[in-house]
């Protein structure tokens, strides 16, 4: 089978992330992740980090005060013309939205989106199992089953989860030893698979952890599954992985589950500078659009005060 041991091309290719507990959020340090994005910074240096998830403040937008005869202006009543505009507005926007549901979001914007073209892994033999689970965290297994199976799917790499009880091994004096983590995984890998296609996230609880999940997280995979699971898609996936990780309205089985379906979502869609264009080319088509229904209606206004004035 080629085993070697650590980093990718020989067998294997490993990164470490370390957190400050799920309730607490953040880190607790961690050690180097490999030949390849890792280490405390989730997938490389500079990213990632406590600033994640957390609320941002409102963006209020300009205020316009419109003095036009006919919408509301001062000295006028202009009532129904000022409605019509605020309705005119909320249809534009609303047909904004629809073009692009995910414009408006703030926690996709701190995940990158991958621009690497990917063929999925084949000839990956499945294995019957989908996670060891010797803590107990998991309640409902189809939670992580399913965003698991998704990701084999749609990757071709059978992902492996594997919570594992303290280890005195690979926590020396209370410090996490990556070296020993690294063997640990490479001999789990070496008797559960027949091939290089499948990837296993363990996690190392330390000593005294709770479903706060004190410990390290790490990421071992075949080296065909490092064909998928490059530096950019490990960083991907451990953004998804910080942000699923802090947020406490789901579960630990659920988390887990929601990151590789996310992570395969993203590193198997490839992203080109078009969709930046086609946004453009929306945008300008939509404000003209406004631009013209504004005009139309001060021309119609106008129309009518003449009337008006005429009788």
């Amino acid at each position: 089978m080629g085993r070697g041991g650590g980093s990718h091309g020989g067998g294997g290719h490993s990164g470490g992330q370390s957190f400050g507990g799920r309730s607490g959020g953040g880190f607790s340090g961690g050690g180097p992740g490999g030949p390849g994005p890792g280490g405390p910074h989730f997938g490389g240096p500079h990213f990632g980090g406590p600033h994640f998830g957390g609320p941002r403040g409102r963006w209020g937008g300009p205020v316009f005060h419109w003095g036009f005869p006919g919408w509301g202006g001062p000295g006028r009543r202009g009532g129904t013309g000022c409605f019509s505009l605020i309705v005119l507005l909320i249809v534009v926007i609303g047909l904004f939205n629809q073009l692009h549901p995910g414009s408006g979001t703030s926690q996709d914007a701190e995940i990158a989106v991958s621009r690497t073209e990917r063929t999925p892994v084949s000839g990956t033999i499945s294995y019957a199992d989908w996670y060891l689970d010797e803590l107990g965290f998991i309640d409902h297994d189809t939670d992580l089953t399913d965003g698991l199976k998704y990701f084999y799917s749609q990757t071709g790499i059978q992902p492996y989860v594997v919570l594992l009880q303290y280890d005195p091994s690979v926590w020396t004096d209370g410090k996490w030893n990556e070296a020993a983590a690294e063997e640990y995984l490479a001999q789990m890998y070496h008797e559960t698979f027949s091939d290089n296609g499948h990837l296993i996230l363990a996690y190392f609880a330390c000593e005294n952890d709770s479903e706060d999940m004190d410990g390290t997280f790490y990421l071992y995979y075949g080296s065909a599954a490092y064909s998928i699971m490059d530096d950019e898609a490990e960083t991907i996936f451990w953004s998804y992985f910080d942000r699923n990780y802090n947020n406490l309205d789901l579960s630990i089985a659920e988390f887990m589950g929601q990151t590789f379906r996310q992570t395969a979502d993203n590193i198997m869609h490839i992203s080109t500078g078009r969709n930046d264009s086609n946004t453009f080319v929306t945008i300008s088509v939509v404000f003209a659009v406004v631009c013209v229904i504004v005009i139309i209606a001060g021309i119609i206004v106008f129309a009518k005060m003449n009337r008006k004035e005429d009788v």
